[in-house]
């Protein structure tokens, strides 16, 4: 396993060097984020609408490289047309559907919470 620390690794651009781009690993990581806010949303905090968008939004990759190498793996990101921002690039609308799938991921995870805690 190689532990050389990348330039970007440096900098905290954390997402320039995943090793793995599947999309059930952003939503099981976005589904972490959301388990973090957890107790204060059921005490009424936060709204879990508004923590979960912005979870969404935060686990969309910015880089060209990175988003390109989701498309590469997921191909259905670029056959897709996605619900919002359907008259941007290419690119665009492949973060568009990254997006939806982070979402979509979040609102199942937290229909699962709830019924854990009833």
């Amino acid at each position: 396993m190689n532990t050389t620390t990348l330039p970007t690794q440096e900098k905290g651009w954390s997402q320039m060097s995943r090793d793995n781009y599947d999309l059930r690993d952003l939503v099981s990581d976005a589904c972490d984020s959301f388990d973090e806010e957890w107790e204060e949303i059921k005490k009424g905090h936060y709204d879990s609408d508004e923590v979960m968008h912005e979870i969404a939004d935060n686990a969309v990759p910015i880089y060209y490289y990175d988003i390109g190498q989701y498309a590469a793996h997921n191909s259905w990101l670029m056959t897709v047309k996605p619900d919002i921002h359907t008259d941007g690039s290419a690119h665009d609308q492949i973060q568009a559907n990254i997006y939806c799938a982070v979402y979509d991921g979040l609102v199942e995870h937290m229909a699962e919470k709830e019924k854990e805690d009833e």
